[in-house]
This record gives C-alpha cells, sequence and structure tokens, in this order.
C-alpha cells in the first residue's frame, strides 16, 4: 500500500480559504483515483510539537560529545522521532500552504527542520557532500498565492521570488527527493476581477495533478 504523507500548513478557519479549497480539489481527486493508497494529514500550523527550540538544541550539542540526556531530552527525543520515522515511512510527499511574504509558513519550515535529520534522512559522505536517503519517492507542492509568482494568470514570469518552492525543493533534494512538482492558485489578488476564472483553471490543474501524481 502506497502511503501518501500530506502536510498543510494554513490556521483552521471557518471563512473561505482558497488554499483549503485548492488542496481539497486535489486530495479528492487522489482519493478517487488511488482509492487503495493510505493517505496521512498533518496541519502543521494548528499543531507543530517539535521545533527547533532550546531542547532540541541541547539534543543536537549533547550528540556530539556523547554526554547522556536529561528525561525531558529523553522524551521529547523519542516524541520527535516518531515524526521522523512517519515522515521516512512515506511514499509520496504532499506540501501544501498559502505564500507568505515569499516564503512558506513558518510552522511548515519548523517541520522541515524537524524531519531534515542525520541519518534518518540525509548524511554527509566522506567527501563532505550531502546524500539523500529518500531516492525513489516523490512530493508535490500546493501553494496559493494573491500575486502571480509562475505567470499562471497571465503574467510575467517572476518564479525567482517564490523562495519557497525553491527552499522546498533544495531541501527535499538533499534528502534524496527528486521527483518534485509544483501547482499552483495565484494571481487573483492582482486580478480581482478575473479571480472566479483563475480559481477554476487552478481547480482544474489540481484536480488533474491528483489524478495523476
Amino acid at each position: 500500500m502506497t502511503k501518501v504523507l500530506v502536510i498543510y500548513a494554513h490556521p483552521e478557519t471557518k471563512t473561505y480559504s482558497t488554499t483549503d479549497k485548492f488542496y481539497q480539489q486535489f486530495i479528492t481527486a487522489y482519493r478517487t483515483a488511488h482509492p487503495e493508497d493510505e493517505i496521512v494529514e498533518h496541519n502543521v500550523s494548528e499543531y507543530m510539537p517539535f521545533p527547533l527550540d532550546k531542547i532540541a538544541v541541547a539534543i543536537y550539542n549533547k550528540a556530539l560529545v556523547n554526554q547522556p540526556l536529561n528525561p525531558d531530552e529523553e522524551r521529547f527525543k523519542a516524541s520527535r522521532q516518531a515524526w521522523i520515522d512517519e515522515f521516512v515511512s512515506a511514499d509520496k510527499y504532499v506540501f501544501a500552504n498559502p505564500m507568505y511574504n515569499l516564503f512558506v509558513p513558518t510552522e511548515m519550515k519548523s517541520y522541515l527542520d524537524m524531519v531534515m535529520q542525520i541519518p534518518d534522512t540525509f548524511h554527509y559522505t566522506k567527501e563532505g557532500t550531502m546524500a539523500g536517503a529518500l531516492a525513489g519517492k516523490k512530493a508535490i507542492h500546493l501553494q496559493t498565492s494573491g500575486g502571480d509568482y509562475h505567470g499562471t494568470a497571465g503574467g510575467p514570469d517572476m518564479s525567482q521570488l517564490d523562495l519557497g518552492h525553491q527552499y522546498l525543493q533544495a531541501v527535499l533534494h538533499v534528502m534524496g527527493i527528486t521527483d518534485f512538482t509544483g501547482v499552483y492558485a495565484e494571481g487573483m489578488d492582482h486580478d480581482p476581477a478575473n479571480a472566479p476564472d483563475i480559481m477554476a483553471k487552478a481547480f482544474a490543474r489540481a484536480e488533474d495533478a491528483g489524478r495523476n501524481f
């Protein structure tokens, strides 16, 4: 059975959310096309329990000099490891978020800090280069933004400003995941008069991506 891990970063809201609607178009199409797959979803904007805080740094520093951990650090390490193991065990990854100031939300960055761990997801070779441990897996990035950064709403290509997508691609590449693509819903704020048509086309792209991911 294929395991799909969804890392969703958007606060829960009762009002209309472009990000949520865009993601739901994708995941509904995916479930229809892949009914046997296991899908695990985490909204890290609502629950991100293991940030790179002083406990995480203490664990890292003690590991460098082989010092024992205190009880709080042991509990933190064991609980965090369960999340890392879940990430490693997945076959496919879906990252869904709105663009925040040209980047991914803080909670998604914290999640990536948590799972980018030696030796679980990558290591350094004798030559000092990074080698990923997750080769053969695939990932997709679903992102919404009010501006048109990738020209999907008819504007110029400004993808060099999408630092979040570039960062996510780089981090996944370090971990060995090179089968990576992005699907965008963007330009609604830039061209509000045509926002319904922009979203309809974005939803169609999300559905097509869900069927074929």
